[in-house]
């Protein structure tokens, strides 16, 4: 009994630790066995719709307030690097968060290191460090994307340098269960909401499509 009590505090700091470095994870909303399509991130690569030709501004207004500092940022963006678009960037984040989050999840420091900047993997790491010197096992599924916004973006001209803040709602399943196999937290057919807040930056001088992810809120 002791030992159930003890391993149940540890968890719960390490929840604590958790939503610290990824965001916050709501109630339990509903039963995958109840729903009936599945909102899941599907083929996301193949969703770039075009910029509308007529008015290329539409690739930044359809995601920020004309006349906002975001919309200048952008503006900066697209005439310092006439290849980039809005529209695709928001599609390669929604691709990057999923691999992120479940990288995290999965304990996957190799592929948290190609994504992450370094002190960002250095909080994941400590994290799944303590994961796995406890003896947590988790297993994740990401369902679906629920919502991803703009909060705000900014260029510098001087650097070359690009930030962008997102936020990203979500919905996941997550098990933990200790040494024995015993859950400790969640169910595989339970669906939690989360809510994240990220910064994800990138030199757009440098010949690489990826951007990094610099901060999370």
């Amino acid at each position: 009994m002791l030992q159930i009590f003890i391993l149940a505090a540890v968890a719960l700091f390490l929840f604590w630790r958790l939503r610290a470095v990824l965001g916050s994870r709501e109630g339990f909303e509903k039963s995958l066995k109840d729903m009936k399509e599945s909102s899941d991130v599907k083929a996301i690569e193949n969703i770039e719709d075009e910029p509308n030709k007529n008015n290329p501004d539409d690739d930044i207004f359809d995601y920020v307030e004309e006349n906002s500092k975001s919309a200048e940022a952008f503006k900066k963006m697209k005439e310092f690097n006439g290849e980039f678009s809005v529209n695709k960037f928001v599609s390669g984040a929604k691709m990057a968060y999923e691999i992120i989050l479940m990288a995290f999840e999965k304990g996957d420091i190799e592929k948290l290191g190609t994504l992450l900047e370094k002190k960002v993997l250095t909080s994941f790491k400590s994290v799944i460090d303590k994961r796995k010197k406890n003896g947590f096992l988790v297993d994740a599924k990401f369902i679906g994307m629920r919502d991803i916004r703009i909060i705000n973006a900014s260029f510098s001209s001087k650097t070359k340098v690009a930030d962008v803040t997102l936020s990203f709602k979500s919905e996941i399943t997550i098990v933990v269960k200790d040494r024995e196999g015993n859950i400790i937290e969640g169910h595989p057919d339970d669906i939690k909401k989360q809510k994240d807040t990220w910064i994800f930056t990138k030199n757009l001088s440098e010949n690489t499509p990826i951007w990094l992810l610099k901060s999370t809120l």
